[in-house]
């Protein structure tokens, strides 16, 4: 991720501001641009990861289900609730349990698309691990399509899998039925 620059993002604020016919200098906004600046570096700040792994020959399925994360969309940078669903099979190794839920904040650096923050999860654990198969499902909603456009409370549902979630349709199968129905989905 790049450096934030505190400046600009506080700047940028005072002529949003502005823009929408406010007084930056008014009671209530006075201290927005400093808010905002906070607001983006808490968003898009870098979660460190050790992904700690452990010799092991458990060769059955690993899943965390629904580990809620917040993105923000790059076409509109409005906020988006996500619910992540991680699986794999190991191969040789296991991952420390929290870090499935840290694989996925790991990524939120800048805007991202629920598309690319899907597949980068997939590559991520396919790179740590050397899994049989990785499987990752999102379930996202978005600020864009609730508050604006089409104004839907509906959920976008991105996946990405790899190895035996591809070959083996038992494997895909399992997972799907462990993930169920995902969370927000009514």
């Amino acid at each position: 991720m790049a450096k934030l620059d505190r400046q600009k993002i506080e700047e940028a604020t005072r002529l949003l501001l502005e823009g929408l016919g406010q007084d930056p200098e008014d009671v209530n906004f006075r201290n927005t641009p400093r808010r905002v600046y906070r607001l983006w570096k808490e968003l898009l700040s870098p979660k460190r990861v050790t992904y700690t792994t452990f010799p092991d020959t458990y060769g059955s399925l690993v899943v965390l289900r629904g580990h809620r994360v917040h993105g923000v969309c790059p076409h509109h940078l409005l906020p988006v609730e996500m619910f992540v669903y991680v699986g794999y099979i190991p191969d040789k190794e296991v991952l420390g349990l929290s870090k499935l839920a840290r694989v996925a904040e790991e990524q939120l650096t800048s805007p991202i698309t629920q598309e690319a923050l899907t597949e980068r999860i997939a590559a991520r654990l396919e790179s740590v691990l050397e899994p049989k198969g990785v499987a990752v499902i999102i379930s996202g909603r978005h600020g864009c399509m609730r508050h604006r456009g089409v104004k839907t409370d509906a959920d976008i549902v991105t996946s990405a899998m790899s190895g035996v979630f591809m070959t083996n349709p038992p494997a895909r199968e399992e997972f799907m039925r462990i993930t169920g129905v995902p969370k927000g989905v009514s």
